[in-house]
């Protein structure tokens, strides 16, 4: 098998194999790929794409979360993960981890291979429909003046408000916060606060390329952090129910314990569909 890096030059060689969200994250500061081709047909036998976490902070040892495999079969998924260990050696990643919806029996039996415990969960992800978050009591609220779609904001003061969220410590879903364009967000579901025309709270939403949105930053200042975070979600409800339609889904991701407690009080029945699960720690 030859293993080649997936980069934004060759991306359009695999783009009906490997999912598009995918092959436009490829450009992002963090996310990385690499593809194995069989030597003679140069069909692609493996694929593993993975974006680090931590990579900057000194305190925090790196990880890297596998976001998609792919193994037509078990030998060549367990060489493409030897290979992915090897190319983040670079990085000191201390830890492979992944969820997935589901895994055929080669890359199962790869992943086992290659040393990753593999487990069946609850995914981390709620799916609900514009219907559903209409449906919440919260939607009832006025919600002021100084909550704003971000299409009403300029590209510094935007920016001003990442750095801000990144100094509290706040990166939402996103590793690479800070090196993600305005465009990446819908403008008008999106939602700021404007405080003395400074930005000092952000909801980003982010239409993926497989359909679903996905809220990846939710942040406000104090005072008042809690109740400008009720108003900024009114106002992204408000706007998805104009703009989309009742069965559209919304992605939530509970990816700390305060979104996993706001996400409870928000939906208390609503479960994460199952998942697998794993692993890999590596000495570094």
């Amino acid at each position: 098998m030859k293993i080649k890096e997936l980069t934004e030059e060759n991306t359009r060689v695999y783009r009906d194999l490997i999912p598009p969200e995918l092959l436009c994250d490829i450009k992002r500061e963090y996310c990385r790929g690499l593809v194995g081709e069989d030597e003679r047909s140069g069909a692609m036998t493996a694929a593993v794409f993975w974006e680090l976490k931590n990579s900057e902070d000194t305190d925090i040892a790196t990880t890297a979360e596998i976001l998609w495999f792919y193994a037509a079969g078990a030998k060549d998924g367990t060489d493409m993960l030897n290979a992915l260990e090897e190319e983040a050696e670079y990085d000191e990643v201390s830890r492979f981890f992944f969820e997935f919806p589901k895994l055929s029996e080669a890359e199962r039996e790869a992943l086992s291979q290659a040393g990753y415990s593999v487990g069946s969960s609850e995914s981390r992800d709620i799916c609900v429909t514009v219907e559903e978050l209409e449906s919440l009591k919260l939607t009832k609220k006025r919600v002021p003046d100084y909550i704003q779609p971000i299409s009403e904001i300029t590209a510094r003061q935007f920016k001003a408000g990442i750095m801000t969220s990144v100094f509290h410590g706040k990166y939402g879903i996103l590793e690479d916060l800070p090196y993600l364009p305005m465009s990446r967000f819908d403008p008008d579901i999106s939602c700021c606060i404007q405080t003395d025309d400074k930005v000092t709270g952000l909801m980003l939403i982010h239409e993926s390329e497989e359909g679903p949105f996905r809220v990846e930053l939710l942040f406000a200042q104090q005072p008042d952090a809690n109740i400008n975070l009720l108003y900024m979600i009114c106002h992204a409800i408000r706007t998805a129910s104009e703009m989309l339609t009742p069965g559209d889904m919304v992605l939530l991701r509970r990816h700390n314990k305060a979104t996993a407690q706001l996400i409870k009080k928000l939906f208390p029945d609503k479960k994460g569909i199952p998942a697998l699960r794993g692993e890999k720690k590596i000495s570094v």
